[in-house]
């Protein structure tokens, strides 16, 4: 038998008011995260031990993701890199249940119309007369607002009717929501099927605000709805190291323990809900920030408790690694995240190619063997991180990322480059000590100092150069571009000099080669360096 139109109106209303909502978080997480992204991920990284500042970074964090599963998501990657604790995870994550709680705050309030058509049409059309990025990113949040606005219309125009002409269906939501456990089931389910609280608490409020839906089964749902969004957490962990694992656990632990505890007062919890607001949609709003605040404050003295059992019921592994893969894919839930940590770690790999310098210097003027066996040794390290880089970096979604953070992600593959081929230029000269000390073949005294004074300037212009790129310091970086100018002088001068030493038969023909090789190699790590400062100074490409 077939739908009345009225019927279908309404599931229609419900679901593509849902879908539409969905779509306005999504466009105001991508959007905030443009604005406010980098410093968010710099105070994420920075997280310490201490509670009352991890549920900071993990109250904000949430916040400009509006969404606590990827806040969640984003640490299992952070713990599964060893760039973070287990335990400072967990403090991230109680902040995660309260940041939450804001969106639905937001849309329980009661907006006309005309209001929120308003916030839309400011939103769309101020991008189109002001080209400032900053501007264009304001006229989005704006426009993502009133989008939000009028997606819960939609959703409240939809339910509506269940009230008034469907009397049935409003007194089935009405009795089986008022069992709990049946009412925190539909909730965990709906969160599930989303995986967004934000959303399924909204969909409730918007169900408040026609009637369809009273206080009790309201909270029920509500409090099933932080349950479900830890499913994709423990599916995610899945495959994870022993730590990420443990974050996913503890997750799902703080969610599901929180609704066991308030589950025998829950009568007293709703009589204490209505007497913070007379509208129901306010009533069920802070029925969910009221909920969340308190399990986490709650669970703050026991994250100590938490930790260990946690770490009882998944014990370490076996010589288990943390951090061994450098990167994590669960970063790539928070791209600004993703991309400052590709530029730690090629900030890394730029400090090991600086102590390569110094160790084929030591390889090839003192003949020391060992220093040159550790040069190809890291050469290995260099160019894994490189190819995980790289591989990492080309994930990050640029749609996701403002325009100076999209610049930078280009500049850094390019940055990338220029410290692999450093590292090959270091081992090049490397393999030369070990030939020389094979052949027995030696430098006379002025080019051995010769190459002293080289490698000097060389080592410093690139310090100077990786220094810039660190602290994005664009004085450094034209202080490296006029050193490497040096350098170009200075091995012209240098092969004019070798040239006329072979003449006078100072200098060995067999040792020729490897001196004028050793000064091209230098050279072009010279190159490089200016390349990666050129990278600095320059606003765009």
């Amino acid at each position: 038998m077939l739908m009345q139109t009225t019927e279908l109106e309404i599931i229609f209303s419900l679901i593509g008011g849902l879908g539409l909502f969905m779509y306005a978080i999504t466009l105001l997480r991508e959007t905030l995260g443009k604005i406010s992204g980098k410093r968010v991920a710099k105070i994420l990284e920075k997280t310490t031990d201490s509670p009352v500042r991890g549920m900071g970074v993990g109250t904000a964090t949430t916040f400009m993701t509006q969404s606590s599963s990827i806040t969640v998501l984003t640490l299992i990657g952070f713990v599964n890199a060893g760039i973070m604790t287990f335990r400072q995870s967990v403090n991230v994550m109680l902040g995660s249940e309260i940041g939450t709680t804001l969106t639905a705050q937001l849309v329980s309030f009661k907006i006309e119309s005309q209001f929120y058509w308003l916030l839309i049409a400011i939103g769309f059309f101020v991008p189109m007369f002001w080209k400032d990025e900053k501007v264009q990113l304001t006229g989005k949040v704006i426009f993502s607002l009133g989008l939000l606005f009028l997606a819960m219309d939609f959703m409240k125009a939809g339910a509506r009717p269940l009230a008034t002409d469907y009397p049935f269906f409003r007194d089935l939501i009405n009795d089986y929501g008022a069992i709990p456990i049946v009412g925190i089931l539909i909730g965990a389910f709906i969160a599930g099927v989303t995986q967004s609280s934000s959303a399924t608490t909204s969909l409730v409020i918007a169900m408040g605000m026609s009637g369809v839906i009273d206080l009790s089964p309201a909270i029920a749902l509500v409090m099933g709805a932080n349950i479900g969004t830890t499913f994709l957490e423990i599916f995610a962990a899945i495959g994870a190291t022993t730590p990420a694992k443990r974050t996913a656990l503890a997750q799902a632990l703080i969610n599901v323990l929180g609704v066991l505890m308030f589950l025998p007062i829950l009568g007293p919890f709703t009589s204490l809900i209505v007497s913070t607001d007379v509208d129901l949609a306010r009533q069920i709003a802070n029925a969910h920030t009221i909920f969340n605040v308190l399990v986490s404050l709650i669970f703050v003295p026991l994250v100590g408790v938490l930790v260990r059992f946690c770490e009882r019921i998944i014990p370490d592994k076996e010589g288990e690694k943390i951090g061994q893969h450098m990167f994590d894919d669960e970063m790539l839930h928070m791209p600004q995240v993703a991309l400052l940590e590709a530029e730690n770690e090629i900030i890394r790999t730029a400090e090991i190619t600086v102590e390569m310098i110094d160790l084929s210097r030591d390889a090839l003027l003192q003949r020391n063997l060992e220093s040159a066996k550790r040069v190809l040794q890291l050469e290995d390290e260099v160019d894994d991180s490189c190819r995980a880089t790289e591989t990492f970096i080309d994930k990050i979604r640029e749609e996701e990322l403002n325009q100076q953070d999209t610049i930078w992600r280009f500049k850094l593959l390019h940055i990338l480059t220029d410290i692999e081929r450093v590292g090959d230029l270091t081992t090049n000269m490397a393999e030369f000590a070990v030939e020389l000390t094979e052949k027995k073949i030696d430098f006379s005294e002025t080019a051995q100092t010769d190459l002293e004074q080289i490698f000097d300037l060389v080592a410093e212009t690139y310090i100077t150069a990786v220094n810039a790129m660190t602290t994005k310091n664009k004085d450094l970086a034209r202080a490296a571009e006029q050193l490497e100018d040096d350098i170009d002088q200075l091995e012209r001068a240098l092969k004019e000099a070798h040239v006329r030493r072979v003449a006078k038969g100072i200098c060995r023909p067999e040792a020729d080669t490897f001196f004028v090789e050793t000064l091209r190699n230098l050279e072009r790590i010279g190159d490089h360096a200016d390349n990666i400062a050129l990278d600095i100074i320059m606003e765009r490409y």
